[in-house]
């Protein structure tokens, strides 16, 4: 007899609570509370990798390109390849500005919080798509932004190095938001930052056109199919090539080319292979890691979805390596938020403003999330984030090592002193998938700095004996041992 009243009196209390939050409290601070506090976990834990030597090349690359930018330099950054200019990758045009505040402040940390805002920022763009395109509720848009926040994949875009990708995907949500607003001049500046970020996102941008047209939006879908065509044939097939003179240290798109042209033009002429890469099962996995915390939602609105689907499978099954998620993901993903929100849409019924959805169906969603951050993230419980903070001794070796080196020196290394050591003109990555060449790791440099941290695991006698046939390989062609921590497989050599 009581149960009946008591859920009457809760039911009563919360919609109390959402009419509060619907006369514009939740509007102002909801969306600002969680972009803060992802904006606070990215940011620290990016600097937390960084400070503990955590980062990859990826970072140390893009920093060598904002630091060269800085300094007046060509941006052809020697861990990209030789004489391979920053333009010729994807044209990343979207560093230049951020190079600017590279000028002022520690370029890797300037881009690690660049990065960080970026994704928080796509907190309020979201949920305002939620709010204003959607018509959904309070309580859907928190679910929403909420799902968004602690999708392992944003996580793995903000935390792990720096990617310009990662740039694009709030301003993908700012293209999907200005469009369905109709506010046009916003509309075309996350268009330029989306081109800016990565010249080949043009062809989703295009499509995005063409739904627009479906949408009675004639003139700005015919515009947007113009532009985003244009920018990537004109830039990718035609001065991409142009410009390309240099050697990279692996093809732009994989085993499929140097440039899009090359990657087009492979899928063309073997459909069967393509189809068979596309469908290998890593590929499959990475589409299911970022389905399932969304529940599949995307796969209700995939007019929403479908604009990601022809450039990420190139992108997919052209850029191979597990390490190079932002590249294949952060497009897909980005586009999955989008049709996540006009999916939950969908299945919500229409009051007399607002759409609402079933509370079971928000919960799945936010509980999805969670357990996917849980089991996926970068820095999930499992992988105890709160230990990244402790320097431990090899750390400390290796940055004393770095501070025996001038700034004009040419050095290898291996990849945890990479993002250390990016400032300057020439340095190059010594290999961590096998034990060091002698003739590879000298080439066109004075020091090679190697932990062997990074190096594949052997018997302690067989690194002894590697660790005496490498000292000695150096020696020959004039390298002294100028730093040397036995303990903790960190060596500096030297060459006047």
């Amino acid at each position: 007899m009581t149960e009946v009243p008591l859920r009457r009196q809760l039911r009563r209390r919360w919609i109390r609570l959402q009419a509060k939050l619907e006369a514009g409290w939740g509007d102002r601070w909801i969306p600002l509370i969680v972009g803060v506090a992802l904006a606070f976990v990215l940011i620290n834990l990016g600097l937390e990798r960084l400070d503990n030597l955590r980062s990859g090349p990826d970072l140390a690359a893009y920093t060598q390109s904002s630091w060269l930018l800085a300094e007046g330099y060509l941006p052809k950054a020697s861990l990209f390849g030789t004489d391979v200019h920053l333009l010729e990758l994807h044209w990343a045009f979207i560093l230049y500005p951020l190079a600017l505040i590279g000028s002022v402040t520690d370029p890797a940390r300037a881009l690690i919080v660049a990065q960080g805002l970026s994704l928080a920022a796509g907190v309020p763009l979201l949920w305002h798509l939620c709010r204003r395109a959607a018509d959904l509720r309070i309580g859907s848009a928190t679910a929403i932004i909420v799902a968004y926040a602690i999708h392992p994949a944003t996580h793995q875009l903000g935390v792990i190095d720096f990617h310009p990708e990662t740039i694009a995907v709030p301003a993908l949500f700012a293209v999907a938001l200005f469009s369905y607003t109709n506010r046009w001049i916003p509309y075309w500046i996350a268009v330029a930052i989306v081109l800016a970020c990565r010249a080949d996102y043009g062809f989703a941008i295009a499509l995005w056109g063409v739904l627009l047209l479906g949408s009675s939006r004639r003139i700005p879908g015919l515009w947007t199919i113009g532009i985003g065509v244009a920018w990537t044939l004109g830039l990718l097939l035609v001065a991409q090539p142009l410009l390309g003179d240099g050697v990279s240290n692996g093809a732009v798109y994989g085993e499929y080319g140097d440039s899009l042209a090359d990657a087009l033009l492979e899928t063309a002429t073997h459909p069967i292979a393509f189809v068979d890469n596309l469908l290998d099962e890593s590929n499959t996995a990475l589409l299911i890691s970022l389905l399932f915390p969304l529940i599949f939602l995307p796969l209700l609105s995939l007019r929403h979805v479908l604009p990601a689907l022809p450039l990420t499978a190139v992108l997919i099954v052209a850029t191979t390596s597990p390490d190079a998620f932002a590249e294949r993901a952060a497009l897909l993903f980005a586009f999955m938020m989008i049709g996540s929100t006009f999916a939950i849409s969908r299945l919500g019924n229409r009051g007399v403003d607002r759409i609402f959805v079933d509370g079971r169906v928000l919960a799945a969603l936010v509980a999805a999330a969670f357990l996917g951050f849980v089991s996926q993230a970068p820095n999930s419980p499992y992988q105890a984030p709160w230990d990244w903070n402790e320097t431990s001794a090899a750390d400390a070796s290796v940055r004393e090592a770095a501070l025996l080196l001038d700034s004009d020196d040419a050095v290898r290394a291996s990849p945890t002193a990479l993002a250390l050591l990016a400032e300057r003109r020439w340095l190059y990555e010594l290999s961590s998938t096998e034990q060091p060449q002698v003739i590879f790791a000298i080439a066109q440099v004075r020091a090679v700095l190697v932990d062997e941290r990074t190096l594949p695991v052997v018997p302690t006698a067989e690194r002894d004996i590697q660790r005496s046939e490498f000292s000695e390989g150096m020696k020959q062609y004039g390298f002294e041992i100028v730093y040397a921590d036995e303990d903790n497989g960190v060596w500096l050599f030297y060459r006047e």
